[in-house]
């Protein structure tokens, strides 16, 4: 079955008059299609859709036990592999809520979401279970449920024929926790409407995620959601890679990459590290502003790629709006956020609800399909959120806090924030929720956190307190950090004699902005000892943006954070030769302790070498779909690229004649050709030719 067939071929075969068709019969309606098809890679292991659709029945049989049914909860506590999947569709095909929380979230706040939640059970492996403590939930460990994969592929979904309700539109789909101002997390609760109603728009939408989509990103964020369920739902395939994997070079991708989404941090991280991870068909960015400059660099190294740029806050579930980036070319700093989907309206209102007229700055209002339930367990944050829609009978429409404007053209301009959210790398983060945190130091009475940014794409979140003898700054930060994620982290502390008030008595937070970063820690510690520790100081530093580091000082007390600590990998194993991976920088994060780290046993792999070329080279995936193409339609111009330059001045024929030889010679693509043999077309090289002809009117011409 061709994987670009329409959402309403997709359900074509459900039952009609049973309202929306919620994800899991989505998804087995699409294991019955294709049960054979990959579903799901990580590394050198692969799931059918036959084996993941079985995995996750088992799991739905054992919560069926239970007693597991609609409006519970279901907590994963995994870290993301296809046994994730398996989890989260095992949790919806009984009706529940899955609520995934990531393994190394610090306790006291694995404790507070779980609180919040009261999750009926939680779903991990023995490994991740030891680490948990107790968290006071029943615990089913995947890795003691025998699989009990399925023969029939005629059969699926024991799980839901076994609830104990019905599963219906209205009942929760997901919870996804998001930083809360009040110092503590918030819960989005998402129903099975509107997360059936958003997938039935992306499968539509993004048929480039009908192919591979890269899944890179945790699922305790709604910007997996699309390469999660899109592929799954459309006959694709999950390629899961997180970010350490792509920096060791630990994923090996057999084929084309189709779809990719991703902050714009990430992006510019994954085009640094492993290209070939980029997409050949969609880019979509979303979870922060997307600036120009990363459109510009992906152009030049994607030329041909579809960039979207998506906007949609957890409570409206996952997309608002999109801006299909085409031939844009305008010169503004950062790109629009474009207008609504379908299903979905926007509304820029001022203080008064009123609507504001374009060009006029206002609060962005969301209404129509997809609105979230309201927030777990807190019904007065739920009121005040979501609130009466006065354009509509009887509708609410959420209040995103974002400053947003119409543009002349009809397309949405994000402008910012109403309080002080912020995005870092992809990852909304409540000033407050920090601020809480380390305002529960001893000793310290007024806490402030501020964002600076030195440079583009180098946003950093600095902590400023003041107190009675509080302590000093190192240990208000290694406080911070047993109790926050680490992207929520500040990248340092300023102790001062008190925090600056405005004329109100409020915190003074453009005088805090205003004032230079702390100066990097300077070393205090012994110079490099040996070769090695040289070495490291300088990749340090670079790593950094500093000058010098000492052997004893800590990468992320300098500023380090996770994207970082993987270029300073990468960094590591093409300088110095040594496998080394990212939690060894978290667990060694000194030059002395990473070099003694670093022992024989490290070595990296081999560098890839070139290997004989055999007489005959089959087509690739890529090149094969375009020579059926082309032998479907001959002389069709629809992979023809023409273009035009008009250039004044002489043109010296030679220099140009050398130049377009040396990029003959550089891309062998260029010079392939596809004879055929019996019938099957096969890959042929030809040599550089040893002299170019040009057109006969180049040369004096303009």
């Amino acid at each position: 079955m061709d994987q670009a067939q329409s959402t309403n071929e997709l359900i074509a075969d459900l039952p009609a008059g049973q309202g929306p068709v919620l994800l899991p019969e989505l998804f087995e309606a699409q294991v019955r299609r294709t049960p054979d098809r990959v579903a799901v890679v990580r590394g050198t292991t692969s799931w059918t859709y036959r084996e993941l659709n079985a995995r996750a029945d088992t799991l739905a049989g054992t919560l069926i036990t239970m007693g597991v049914g609609p409006e519970q909860v279901v907590a994963v506590i995994l870290p993301p592999s296809e046994i994730m999947i398996a989890a989260v569709l095992g949790i919806a095909k009984v009706g529940a809520a899955f609520l995934c929380v990531e393994p190394d979230c610090p306790a006291s706040r694995m404790k507070s979401i779980c609180q919040e939640a009261r999750p009926a059970c939680m779903v991990t492996v023995s490994a991740d279970a030891r680490q948990l403590g107790d968290l006071g939930l029943r615990t089913v460990l995947l890795d003691s449920i025998p699989s009990q994969p399925r023969h029939d592929s005629d059969r699926t979904g024991s799980g839901g024929s076994g609830r104990p309700s019905a599963l219906l539109p209205g009942h929760p789909a997901y919870l996804m926790f998001t930083s809360g101002s009040t110092g503590e997390p918030k819960g989005v609760i998402v129903e099975h409407r509107a997360l059936a109603g958003y997938l039935q728009w992306a499968c539509r939408s993004y048929t480039a995620a009908h192919g591979a989509a890269l899944l890179h990103s945790s699922l305790a964020f709604d910007l997996s959601m699309t390469g999660l369920w899109v592929p799954l739902l459309t006959g694709g395939s999950v390629v899961l890679a997180s970010l350490e994997d792509v920096a060791n070079g630990a994923v090996a991708v057999d084929g084309d990459i189709t779809f990719v989404k991703a902050t714009p941090a990430h992006i510019d991280f994954l085009t640094d590290m492993r290209r070939r991870f980029l997409p050949t068909r969609t880019m979509v960015f979303a979870g922060e502003a997307l600036p120009a400059g990363v459109l510009r660099e992906c152009r030049r190294l994607m030329p041909g790629v579809e960039v979207v740029n998506a906007y949609g806050p957890t409570e409206a579930t996952v997309t608002t709006t999109e801006f299909r980036v085409g031939d844009w070319d305008g010169d503004e700093a950062v790109l629009p956020i474009g207008r609504p989907v379908a299903g979905k309206r926007v509304f820029v209102l001022d203080e008064s609800l009123r609507l504001v007229p374009a060009g006029v700055a206002g609060e962005l209002y969301i209404a129509g399909g997809g609105l979230a339930r309201g927030y777990a367990g807190q019904p007065a944050l739920t009121a005040q959120r979501f609130v009466a829609c006065p354009f509509g009978y009887g509708e609410r429409m959420y209040r995103s806090g974002d400053l947003a404007r119409w543009r002349p053209d009809g397309q949405l301009e994000f402008l910012g924030r109403t309080d002080n959210q912020v995005k870092i790398r992809g990852h909304r983060i409540e000033l407050g929720d920090i601020e809480s945190t380390l305002l529960a130091t001893p000793g310290v009475t007024q806490a402030a956190a501020v964002v600076h940014e030195p440079s583009p794409g180098g946003r950093r979140i600095i902590g400023y307190v003041a107190g009675h003898n509080p302590p000093p700054a190192g240990a208000i930060r290694d406080r911070a950090a047993q109790h926050l994620p680490s992207y929520m982290v500040p990248a340092a502390v300023v102790v001062l004699d008190a925090l600056p008030l405005t004329a109100n008595g409020k915190t003074d937070r453009h005088a805090l902005a205003g004032r230079p970063l702390p100066a990097a820690q300077p070393p205090v510690t012994a110079p490099p000892r040996t070769e090695l520790e040289q070495v490291l100081c300088d990749l340090f530093a670079d790593a950094l943006g500093i000058d010098h580091v000492g052997i004893d000082d800590d990468f992320f007390r300098l500023g380090g954070h996770s994207l970082l600590a993987t270029r300073l990998a990468s960094a590591v194993r093409t300088t110095v030769g040594k496998e080394l991976k990212i939690r060894t920088i978290f667990e060694a994060p000194t030059v002395a302790a990473l070099a003694e780290r670093l022992g024989p046993a490290e070595a990296a792999r081999p560098p890839v070498a070139p290997m004989p070329r055999p007489d005959r080279v089959p087509l690739s995936f890529a090149q094969q779909r375009l020579w059926f193409l082309s032998q479907l339609e001959q002389g069709a111009p629809l992979y023809t690229v023409p273009a035009m330059l008009r250039l004044s001045g002489r043109l010296d024929q030679r220099v140009l004649r050398e130049a377009l030889r040396d990029v003959l010679d550089r891309h062998e693509a260029l010079r392939t050709v596809y004879p055929e043999s019996g019938g099957e077309p096969w890959q042929q090289v030809l040599p550089t030719p040893p002299v170019l002809e040009l057109s006969a009117t180049a040369g004096t011409g303009s």
